[in-house]
């Protein structure tokens, strides 16, 4: 989820807090108080009455805090439906240097880091520009309680970056939560690095272990679903794309369509195994599934994008190649796709 914490803790006095933070964990009632404590896995709050609370870092939507400006917290809300764009147009609008608490100071630099970051993970910004952000606020503020969602965005622009090696020194810093949700987006993501380094059985056991796990949590079964990609991925890889396929199909047939990343990640998929056994057509179906279909994850769609260009003059569409590039170039111009010759 969205607000984790450090590998370090983090205390603060209540005799130096004056007025009101809000807790609001994902079920039930808002905790009014002051935080006194931040660990990787837990929250503290303080409330009026003098009692502590304790609430587990996996069950908080967010946390506000006193003296911010209103604008933070419409950009958390923001952030928490996926919405960057508008969410960095209220960070614009704030003044830094009228955040003096320093609780409230570490979440403003990190939503804005945050959100340069989602928008160049998107296509649409500066990958490097925005991971040496990340990087520097990692280095400055190593309490910072976004911090397992920091470096797995880390990990996520370097390996959108082309550098897997890079990305892996990143992800095992998910492994340290107690959160089973946050440990597993560790295996994935290092499944995702093993299968960019050509590593196909090491990503293979990795995603054999998520597929095997329990859906505790709407997120380990999003998880879960597509580490069974990564597996008919894995499959198709070691020389048995027509058993993927097999695999593939079925997927389309069990899951529910509206999850558009997961069909995204299937019909890729589908279109890498026909170009592998030569079926040409085939394979510019499947990818036109992502394009017109299931383009909401904008890493698959630049990848669907760029092998359209790459087929549509094998099958004498030349015109549509170069459309289909315009469209690439044009949607997500900081991609590696849209820079892959």
């Amino acid at each position: 989820m969205l607000f984790v914490v450090s590998m370090f803790w983090v205390s603060v006095s209540s005799k130096n807090s004056v007025g009101q933070d809000r807790l609001f964990p994902i079920q039930g009632a808002p905790a009014s108080g002051t935080v006194t404590e931040i660990t990787p896995d837990k929250v503290i709050i303080e409330v009026r009455s003098g009692n502590k609370q304790e609430y587990k870092v996996s069950d908080i939507k967010k946390i506000t805090f006193d003296d911010e400006p209103p604008g933070l917290d419409r950009a958390r809300e923001l952030i928490l439906q996926d919405q960057f764009d508008q969410a960095n147009e209220e960070l614009k609008k704030i003044n830094a240097a009228s955040i003096t608490k320093p609780l409230a100071k570490q979440d403003f630099e990190f939503y804005r880091a945050y959100c340069d970051a989602k928008l160049a993970l998107s296509g649409t910004g500066d990958k490097t520009a925005a991971k040496n952000t990340l990087l520097q606020l990692a280095g400055k503020n190593n309490k910072s309680f976004h911090w397992y969602t920091l470096v797995q965005t880390l990990g996520e622009l370097a390996l959108a970056l082309g550098k897997p090696d890079e990305a892996a020194t990143y992800f095992p810093a998910l492994s340290k939560s107690i959160s089973v949700d946050s440990k597993a987006k560790g295996i994935y993501w290092l499944a995702e690095v093993d299968l960019r380094r050509g590593n196909h059985a090491e990503a293979k056991k990795k995603y054999e272990q998520l597929s095997a796990a329990t859906a505790s949590s709407p997120e380990m079964t999003r998880l879960k679903t597509y580490a069974d990609v990564g597996l008919a991925v894995c499959l198709g890889r070691s020389g048995n794309s027509k058993d993927a396929l097999t695999v593939l199909q079925a997927m389309v047939e069990k899951y529910d369509s509206s999850d558009q990343t997961l069909f995204a990640k299937i019909f890729n998929a589908q279109g890498a195994n026909f170009v592998t056994l030569g079926q040409t057509s085939q394979a510019i179906i499947a990818y036109l599934h992502t394009d017109l279909l299931f383009f909401a994850d904008s890493e698959s769609h630049a990848e669907a994008l760029y092998h359209l260009t790459v087929l549509w003059p094998k099958v004498n569409q030349p015109q549509r190649a170069q459309e289909t590039r315009q469209r690439l170039t044009a949607r997500y111009p900081s991609s590696t796709w849209a820079n892959k010759k």
